[in-house]
């Protein structure tokens, strides 16, 4: 390579790498722009199957998440079945679109990934974009009118985004469910990579203001990250800096006119404690007490015969004009029973087993924040859809699975070497 050429590459190098964190924050979030007929990741997919294509990377893609693959296979195909002589389709189309943003999307932003920076770390890179995620949503809170710029000019509203709007603040799709989430898990990599350097803790309170503001359900993995970095770990530098940023933010919030405007949101997200709490100790004296009896109570919504528990309903009860639930469970039970729900536990099943496998005990405390993650908010809504939070998990997934198939082929091909020399 020439001076000339070196020079220009290097230039370039920004360029790129700019526009792959473009590429990065649209696989995640996936903003609604009203601008585009459907959303972008829509519009991602077919670069990336002919980007898989011409690379000639599909023996590679089927080789490597072949489990993945075929359990996601044998959900499409109990669709197929169980929406025989319904005239629209119920999960059919959904469960194509989770398959593509569960594994073929994440191995093409992978792909794209390595030849841009050559294996070094993905997961800081999304920790990065969750941050620049939180700086979004900050801005449209500090400066309302920036707010409603983007909420009804630059994305898609309907009667349900006005009725929320009082907890919606960001450029992402999912924003009362699956964006929280996943702040949630950037929240727990940012307390893993500041026990190396403590600058990342910096972007703890923007990141925790984007749970706030959005849904507070976000804060279960971020609870999850806390109670293993600062107590299970306890690191006393972590544990007095953290409480530092958090007396901060208390003040920031509760004793300024910054957030003012925002009271009754504050009010919501921080009643999150006081039911988590009523819960647990059996007390009622939650300000509105109601959540979790109503997810528990009337959204309960049961199969009445034996065949409803086994096989399903085929009936979507989230939307139901009778008893409808936004249980995850509830709705997976519903539609294909125990059969179509056993599909989804044998993937997360075979998901944590393999990274066990790969990675032994090095990244245990990842395995199980992801799998409470999973667990837990699959009973607010369903976590193994099309949302935010699952393409963040999924991307760490197919991420670790391709870093250590890679690691064992370099040795592999060492060893080669070696005997070759011997």
């Amino acid at each position: 390579m020439t001076l000339e050429e070196a020079n220009k590459n290097q230039i370039f190098i920004p360029i790129k790498y700019s526009c792959f964190f473009l590429l990065l924050y649209i696989f995640i979030y996936n903003p609604p722009f009203a601008f585009l007929p459907v959303s972008p990741l829509e519009i991602l997919i077919l670069p990336a199957l002919i980007y898989i294509w011409l690379s000639k990377r599909w023996a590679s893609l089927l080789t490597v998440f072949k489990w993945e693959l075929t359990i996601l296979g044998l959900v499409l195909l109990f669709c197929v079945f169980r929406e025989i002589g319904h005239f629209e389709n119920i999960f059919f189309r959904a469960n194509i679109f989770l398959l593509l943003q569960a594994i073929i999307l994440p191995y093409f932003v992978i792909s794209i990934y390595y030849r841009l920076k050559n294996h070094n770390n993905l997961l800081k890179d999304m920790t990065k974009v969750g941050v620049i995620a939180s700086f979004i949503t900050i801005s449209m809170l500090v400066f309302p009118a920036l707010g409603d710029g983007i909420r009804y000019h630059l994305l898609k509203t309907d009667d349900f985004t006005e009725l929320i709007s009082y907890r919606s603040f960001g450029l992402s799709e999912g924003l009362t469910f699956g964006y929280g989430i996943t702040q949630g898990l950037v929240f727990t990599l940012l307390l893993y990579y500041a026990q190396e350097k403590s600058k990342y803790l910096i972007y703890l309170p923007f990141v925790l203001i984007s749970i706030l503001f959005n849904a507070r359900i976000g804060l279960f993995p971020a609870v999850i990250g806390l109670l293993y970095f600062l107590v299970i770990k306890f690191n006393v530098k972590l544990f007095t800096i953290f409480l530092l940023i958090g007396a901060s933010l208390y003040f920031i919030i509760f004793n300024t006119e910054l957030f003012s405007d925002y009271a009754k949101t504050i009010t919501w997200a921080f009643d999150f404690f006081t039911q988590s709490s009523d819960l647990v100790s059996g007390n009622s004296t939650g300000s509105d007490g109601s959540t979790f009896d109503i997810l528990f109570g009337e959204m309960a919504v049961l199969p009445h015969d034996i065949w409803g528990w086994l096989i399903g309903t085929g009936e979507n009860i989230f939307v139901s004009k009778k008893a409808n639930s936004d249980i995850g469970y509830i709705i997976q039970l519903h539609y294909g029973g125990l059969v179509y729900l056993s599909f989804f536990v044998l993937l997360i099943g075979g998901m944590m087993f393999r990274l066990k496998s790969l990675y032994g005990n090095n990244i245990r405390w990842l395995m199980y924040i992801l799998l409470i993650t999973i667990i837990v908010t699959n009973v607010k809504g369903l976590t193994i859809s099309i949302i935010p939070s699952l393409r963040f998990i999924m991307l760490i997934y197919c991420y670790l699975i391709m870093e250590a198939k890679d690691r064992k082929r370099v040795e592999n091909q060492n060893k080669e070497l070696a005997n070759l020399s011997a």
